[in-house]
């Protein structure tokens, strides 16, 4: 009892404290440029909305906190798992920012931010592995943070035309892919297994890249070099996210064979359990 408790005050503790970072950062960002009107009480809103919302969800999920294979139950939010929760809630302050520094001069303060973030992801994983303290929910927090990041990203950056129309379509399509596979495995087996695939992973890390190079044209200086840089980035992307598309058909049929053979020996299981009728 004492152990869940202590988890449950580490999910509060440290979910306060990144509220406090973004919230803190985003204001202080406001008073140096003297920024003012509406879009200060809309990101104080979504950031509000974006914390409450992962809270609810840590709470409910509080008994996934623990050590993979070991089943060791942490008594504390471990650092990988507090990265991966920097990241997700991070995407109100990058969208906001990216949002401002049409009128405002804050590109450099958007391309550390958002590298940042981008950053975590390799690191969250790196730290996990080297101090094994890999976590079940970290494995449900990491595809969240990556899709939920990617999603609002690209929709910004579709509409302020850094990356191309038929590249944002590509990655709708490797989301969609992505969601529905999960989707489906739910209804069908009544349970997700989250899965890393190393495509998977790949085309995230290919997509951050591109990004953190796209957000580059915003500088006057490096904006020739970053469109025509960007471009051919987009093509080698390209091919990344197609092949972890396919990869992730084959994943999806795999798992629904495995789903299959599990309910075929439950039900033999069933039958071999089952009494003999009263007329034999």
């Amino acid at each position: 009892m004492k152990r869940r408790r202590n988890i449950v005050m580490s999910i509060i503790s440290s979910m306060l404290g990144l509220l406090v970072f973004h919230t803190g950062f985003f204001l202080f960002i406001v008073r140096s440029y003297g920024i003012s009107g509406p879009v200060i009480s809309r990101f104080l809103l979504s950031t509000v909305i974006i914390h409450l919302s992962l809270l609810v969800f840590l709470l409910f999920m509080r008994r996934k906190f623990y050590i993979i294979p070991s089943s060791h139950r942490l008594v504390h939010v471990n650092i990988a798992n507090l990265l991966t929760m920097y990241r997700l809630t991070a995407t109100p302050t990058i969208l906001f920012l990216l949002i401002l520094n049409q009128r405002y001069p804050l590109v450099g303060i958007l391309l550390i931010f958002t590298s940042a973030a981008f950053l975590t992801d390799l690191l969250d994983g790196l730290i996990s592995r080297k101090t094994g303290q890999t976590t079940m929910i970290g494995q449900y927090l990491d595809s969240m943070a990556d899709y939920a990041v990617l999603t609002v990203v690209s929709i910004a950056f579709v509409y302020y035309g850094l990356i191309s129309n038929w590249f944002f379509t590509l990655v709708l399509a490797r989301l969609l892919t992505q969601f529905a596979s999960q989707g489906f495995l739910l209804l069908y087996q009544g349970h997700v297994r989250p899965i890393a695939s190393p495509l998977g992973k790949a085309s995230i890390f290919v997509t951050m890249t591109l990004y953190a190079l796209a957000i580059l044209s915003l500088f006057e200086q490096a904006r020739s070099f970053s469109l025509v840089i960007t471009r051919v980035f987009e093509l080698g992307a390209a091919g990344v996210i197609i092949a972890s598309i396919v990869e992730k058909g084959f994943i999806l049929h795999g798992e629904i064979q495995r789903a299959r053979r599990r309910k075929m020996f439950a039900r033999r299981a069933q039958q071999a359990e089952a009494p003999p009728n009263a007329g034999q």
